[in-house]
């Protein structure tokens, strides 16, 4: 119900500030491999896969793909993160005026 409406985008964005704020080089996150729309989220944003878990989850036992950014202070990051960020808001601005509509 919530898929697709920049929810999860916004939670990443807020994380990687809140990294970067508090002073992290690394930021490393899991997700299920069946979801790639997520990994391909993540991989917009800079992360990289850099391990697997097999069977990590329980219900099912589904692999949990491990992906990190690298140096998240690196003035790269940092510009990568408000390119993004603005695209973002803007994105959103689109769709709160399509509801109103």
């Amino acid at each position: 119900k919530h898929r697709r409406q920049g929810i999860g985008e916004r939670l990443l964005i807020a994380i990687i500030e809140l990294a970067i704020k508090l002073g992290a080089n690394l930021i490393t996150l899991e997700v299920r491999a069946s979801n790639t729309d997520a990994q391909k989220l993540y991989a917009r944003y800079g992360f990289v896969r850099v391990g697997l878990r097999r069977g990590y989850y329980t219900d099912n036992r589904e692999d949990a793909v491990l992906m990190s950014i690298q140096d998240v202070k690196s003035a790269q990051v940092k510009k990568k993160l408000e390119r993004l960020k603005r695209a973002h808001a803007e994105e959103m601005k689109k769709l709160l005026t399509k509801e109103e509509l």
